[in-house]
Parts: structure tokens; sequence; C-alpha cells
């Protein structure tokens, strides 16, 4: 972070000094009251459970140069103290404030499902050519996303962060922040559609990531399935302040349109060993790219990946370096193994979309071998969950009818009940709903064999990263 002083904070976020040095510094952001070091601002926010205002002696005591307070009858003598309405929104203005002071291209990744993938993807590219900072985690958030801006520092040349909204209007409020030149749309599916309303309503909203756009700004927008006639149709064009181009992307196969309409994709997409190999097509030519993860999504994100390269000037003999050297962060594709099981523990988060697509990816692994899966509930689906849980039922049956089939399906889950019924009554599957996670346990513990493959896949609120170590572990 580039140093600021207690005075810059006042003057981002409209405060009131209540105490300390104005010319104080600042060289570091957190909210995490664990994090606070020597030096650092300390954002306290009220929580459901906690508010943490409550840690603002022992943040000072440890050596921080700054508080923000929401609570104006506060008072101290170490440090300094600025008093602002609410710290989740000083926090934002301060961020925002922060990143004007960078003339550096930020890239934006928003969209429903494969956000982490192809930002993990876009950033090993441009690494090839620039100093590149991309999102940490998941600090893709209203309060996650502000952090990450403040670890720009002067010798970053490139930043891609990850944008993800679940509300109306909180694109616009991560915009505003994050001034995004380009940005990348992965998917629109239906994750958050109880908050949203519609598809048409998400890329609506995941959309306006291009308001800040110049006459630099594109947007890469997936164009697989019925995208591109949603994503067309959709887009907020009035709301980009600048010219806003839109460069199509995806699968040859899954493009429902004349390919002539996309100005990359991927084609011939075969199968190898645990890795993929394709043809990446771009307006210059062609290139043969081989990925050592599994699964036609990690086609789609490489391909977006591969193209903002292009569009910022990467060798494509070099990105394509990169994204074959991409491996899965934890809990999102890994593969792990225990007792010759393999486990691809997937189980930072879910939608109805990205089971169908890592069920795809289970299928391609082909040999002596059982494929299996564990899934959880989706949540935010709202009155959409029980049918969107039983089209994930249906998916199954349709892909067992092109001999495509799981072997054993468990479920865990109140909403994950309508998959289970589902498959029960249409299909011969062996298919096990379990009650809490010791039953799913036992129950795997007992079942699984060396040489299964088993996907692991739910919200994160259902905690199946705790079933997946418990196997480990064992």
């Amino acid at each position: 972070m580039r140093t600021i002083s207690v005075s810059d904070v006042v003057e981002a976020t409209g405060g009131e000094l209540l105490w300390g040095d104005e010319n104080a510094k600042i060289s570091g952001v957190h909210y995490d009251s664990r994090e606070i070091g020597e030096g650092d601002l300390f954002v306290p926010i009220i929580g459901a459970k906690v508010d943490a205002h409550k840690f603002i002696p022992d943040v000072l005591e440890v050596g921080a140069s700054c508080v923000l307070s929401s609570e104006p009858d506060i008072s101290g003598d170490k440090g300094a103290c600025v008093y602002v309405d609410d710290t989740v929104e000083a926090l934002q203005d301060l961020a925002a404030w922060y990143r004007r002071g960078f003339d550096i291209p930020i890239i934006g990744v928003t969209g429903s499902v494969g956000k982490t993938s192809t930002k993990e993807m876009i950033g090993a590219v441009l690494e090839k050519k620039y100093k590149t900072l991309i999102t940490y985690k998941n600090l893709n958030s209203q309060i996650g996303l502000p952090i990450m801006i403040f670890n720009i520092d002067d010798d970053v040349e490139m930043v891609v962060l990850e944008m993800g909204i679940s509300m109306p209007g909180e694109m616009d409020r991560l915009v505003e922040m994050a001034a995004p030149e380009s940005a990348v749309m992965t998917n629109i599916g239906v994750s958050h559609i109880g908050n949203l309303g519609s598809r048409e309503n998400i890329c609506a909203e995941k959309g306006k990531i291009i308001r800040n756009f110049g006459e630099n700004g594109r947007l890469f927008a997936c164009a697989n399935a019925d995208l591109y006639d949603l994503i067309r149709t959709n887009l907020p064009y009035d709301d980009c302040k600048g010219e806003c181009r839109v460069s199509y992307y995806g699968l040859q196969d899954e493009f429902e349109g004349d390919i002539n309409q996309l100005s990359y994709y991927a084609s011939d997409i075969e199968t190898g060993g645990d890795g993929l190999k394709f043809t990446y097509h771009h307006p210059d030519g062609e290139k043969e790219v081989h990925l050592s993860v599994m699964g036609e999504h990690n086609v789609t994100n490489a391909v977006a990946a591969l193209s903002v390269g292009l569009q910022y000037g990467v060798d494509i003999d070099d990105a394509a370096e990169a994204v074959a050297q991409y491996k899965p962060l934890s809990m999102r594709g890994e593969v792990r193994e225990r007792n010759g099981i393999h486990i691809i523990d997937d189980t930072y988060n879910a939608s109805p979309d990205s089971i169908r697509s890592n069920l795809r990816a289970l299928f391609s692994y082909q040999g002596d071998t059982r494929h299996i899966a564990v899934l959880g509930d989706v949540l935010e689906l709202g009155d959409k969950s029980e049918e969107l849980h039983k089209s994930i039922g249906a998916y199954i049956e349709s892909e067992a009818d092109k001999g495509r089939r799981l072997d054993a399906l468990y479920c865990i889950g109140n909403e994950s009940k309508a998959i289970v019924n589902f498959v029960k009554d249409n299909t011969d599957i062996p298919v096990r709903g379990c009650d809490d996670s010791f039953e799913l346990i036992q129950a795997l513990k007992n079942d699984l064999k060396a040489g299964d493959r088993v996907l692991f896949k739910a919200s994160r609120g259902m905690h199946l990263d705790e079933v997946v170590e418990a196997l480990i572990e064992q």
C-alpha cells in the first residue's frame, strides 16, 4: 500500500478528527482486528453478532495509527480517531479515493459462476508481461473489494478484481471504487435469483460493470448457450460513460448462433489423462492450448483469459503457457486423493449452473472408475429453489440417458430433497439423502473404494468442506 495520512482519511471520508495527529502515516487498512499492526488503519464493522468498535482500544494498544468510529462519544489518548456516519461507507469512500491515485488498468471479473477460476487464469496470463495484482481469496464484496484496492502499490502495473454481487445496486458501488477499464462477464445463471428476480435482472445488474469504461474499455462476455442473446438485449449500454465495446467468447459447440459473432472461441476439445487440449481461435489466428484440469467450463475460462491477454499485448505463446500451468485454488475444483479415492473438492460455493458444469467435468474422467456425486443445497434461490433443484435431478437423468451415468448420488440438506426425489423417481441410480454431516460421512466411509472419483459440491453455507476434511483425515 502507498502510504497515506490521517488527514487523507478525513478528506476522503468527510469525517471528523476526534483526536490524534492528522499528519500521522497509515501503511495498511484492515477490518479484522487480528490483522492490525503498527501503522495500520482499523475499520470496525458492525456485524450481526459482533460490533467491532469494542476492539478499538486493543488495536490502538498494538500500534494502529488510526481508527474509524461511527460512535461520536468515543475517547482515547493513543493514535488517531476519525468519526464517520457509517464505517462501511467510509471504507468504500476511502478506497475510491485511493484508487483514483493510480493511473493503471483494472480489469473487473463478474458473472454467476467461474469468476474465481477466470480471475486466476487472467492474472497468470497478464503476469507474463506485467506486475499484476489479483483478488486474494474471496475479497470481492462490498467490504472485501475495498480492502483489495488498498493492496495496489506503486510497482503494480495491472489489477484483476473479482466483483461479486447479490443485491440490486451493489455493482454500482463496486464500480465507484474500482473504476475498471475493462471487464469479463463469465456467465449469467441463477445465483442470487431470490434477491434479483430473474436472469434478465441479474444480467442488467452485473452488466453495470461497464459504467466506467472509456475509449479503451472492452467487455469480454461469455456467449455459450443462450448467453449471446441474453447479454446483447439486457446489457445496460446507456450506463457506460464512454464507448462500450463487447467481444463475445465461448465454445464453438456451445454457441447457438453464427460462429462469426464470436471474437474468441475454442474448438476441437479433447480429453486426455487428467487434462484437456483445444484449439483457441482469435482474430489473428489460432493456437493449440493444453490444460492440466478437467471440465469444459475450464476451457471457457481459459478462452476468456487468453483473450484478455491478447487485448493487453501478452504474446499468445506466453499466454498459452500460463493457462497450461493453472491449478485450481483450494475448494474450487481441487483434486485430492486419499486411499486411492479421488476427491474433487469444489465446496466453496455452488449454483445449479456450476453443478451441471462440475458434473460434466466428472463424466469426462475416463477409465475404470466410478463417478459419484455428493451434492448439498444451493442457497439464495428464493421461491424458485424447488424448481431449480429439481432441474439438477433432471440434468442427471438426461446425462444418464446419453450414457454419462452417475454410479451413486448422495445429497444433504432440505432443498436437495428435490434432487433426491427426482432421481429416485426417474432413474435407477443409487441415491441417498442424508439428514446431517455425520450420517453422510459414515455412508461415504462405508461405500467409497479405491479408484472412485467423487465430486463434492454445495453452497458454502452447507459446510460440505468439513465432510471432505473428515474423509481426508480418516
